[in-house]
């Protein structure tokens, strides 16, 4: 019964003042019909964009791991995307672009963003249809370029720190190179190694070939000392000979005594023979003992000059090395830049056109959503001058008693 009662107590409060409600309503409505009909209509141009799934623009000396994936990659490029769109440095890029006479928070007010997957949609409103076509596309290729100025920006840092590096590196291998060659034509060698190699193949040659003449020396001496032995033997025989003389004194055998004494010269000149050979080959090893001792001292020169040429080729090879590597990092970090300008990870993919029509009016939205909210507040209204007049004659009724 008490609900029953409250809720005529409230219907009469509405009633009593339905009056202000339908005022309210009235104005509320009037109003946006008024502006409604009065304001221009609005064009909407649209551009869509999409985000291509390439490598990072990121680039360091040293290999790093990260564990990105690629839906990070195209949420993390998007929402560049749209700060860069929003920005009031890229706005006023677009207004001076177009000569426009407003500011930068009005032509942002009227751009609006929306994702869809690996898209992104740029639309602008405006109430003229090329201006709208006009503000998405240079607000677009500005956003884009200054987007893709941004994602480059750590590779051309990067590039330049490697180019000076690059420079000073190219330095230090021309000094490396110098210093290096400086010490080849001082020793009169290409390759230490090859030289050194060649000497010991040369010395073992040598030793070789020394051992061989001292082996037909040998030879040599002992055919010699043959034919010594077999000459003394055909000379003593052919003396015996010679000893035999008969009564009147003469030689009893002279055909033998001519045979042994022919053989004993002959013996003689063919151990002269065997001896000269001898003396030579005794020649050749001491002149291969002098050309194995040269090239011995040589060896040993080239030994001892091994730390120096060593130290000398280590720092050239490492200094190219380090030029290599920053070659390499150069030119990644060139394509990285290139990579981020260019293809920016961010193409267009239908451009802004000039509308053909308004966009469809919303008066009716607007006029439901509006009496709606005028008939709620009148009802408000009429319950908090309800309430304020209670307190009023309440307070007039306790200054009368």
């Amino acid at each position: 019964m008490q609900s029953a009662a409250d809720f005529w107590v409230y219907l009469n409060i509405i009633r009593k003042r339905l009056w202000l409600t339908g005022l309210l309503f009235l104005v509320t409505v009037g109003v946006i019909l008024a502006i409604t009909y009065t304001a221009k209509p609005r064009y909407n141009a649209t551009v869509r964009l999409q985000v291509l799934a390439t490598d990072s623009s990121d680039i360091a000396l040293f290999s790093t791991t990260k564990s990105t994936t690629t839906a990070d990659q195209v949420l993390q490029a998007q929402n560049d995307f749209i700060r860069a769109l929003k920005s009031s440095f890229v706005a006023w890029q677009t207004i001076a672009d177009l000569n426009l006479d407003v500011g930068a928070p009005d032509l942002l007010a009227g751009l609006s963003c929306s994702v869809e997957g690996d898209f992104i949609i740029v639309t602008v409103e405006s109430d003229d249809p090329g201006r709208a076509e006009g503000i998405a596309t240079n607000q677009v290729n500005n956003a884009l370029t200054y987007y893709r100025s941004v994602r480059a920006t750590p590779a051309r840092v990067f590039n330049e720190f490697v180019t000076e590096l690059l420079a000073e590196q190219e330095t230090s291998v021309a000094q490396a190179e110098q210093a290096f060659l400086a010490l080849k034509r001082q020793e009169s060698l290409e390759s230490l190694d090859q030289e050194t190699e060649s000497l010991q193949n040369l010395i073992r040659t040598l030793q070789n070939e020394r051992d061989q003449a001292v082996i037909e020396r040998e030879r040599a001496a002992v055919i010699a000392q043959t034919y010594r032995t077999e000459q003394a033997l055909a000379q003593e025989q052919a003396d015996e000979f010679a000893a035999d003389l008969d009564q009147a004194g003469e030689m009893i055998s002279p055909s033998s005594y001519e045979y042994y004494r022919d053989l004993a010269r002959k013996y003689d000149a063919t151990a002269l023979q065997y001896e000269a050979t001898r003396d030579g080959y005794d020649k050749s090893v001491e002149l291969y003992d002098e050309m194995i001792q040269t090239r011995v001292d040589k060896l040993d020169q080239l030994l001892e000059l091994s730390s120096q040429y060593n130290t000398l080729e280590t720092s050239l090879a490492r200094a190219k090395s380090t030029q290599s590597f920053l070659w390499e990092k150069q030119n990644e970090a060139s394509l990285k830049q290139l990579q981020a300008e260019e293809l920016g990870y961010i193409q267009i993919t239908e451009p802004a056109r000039k509308p053909d029509e308004p966009v469809a009016s919303k008066t009716l939205q607007l006029v439901a959503v509006g009496g709606i909210v005028s008939i709620l507040t009148g009802f408000l209204l009429s319950f908090v001058i309800e309430f304020v007049g209670s307190l009023f004659r309440a307070a007039k009724k306790q200054r009368v008693s």
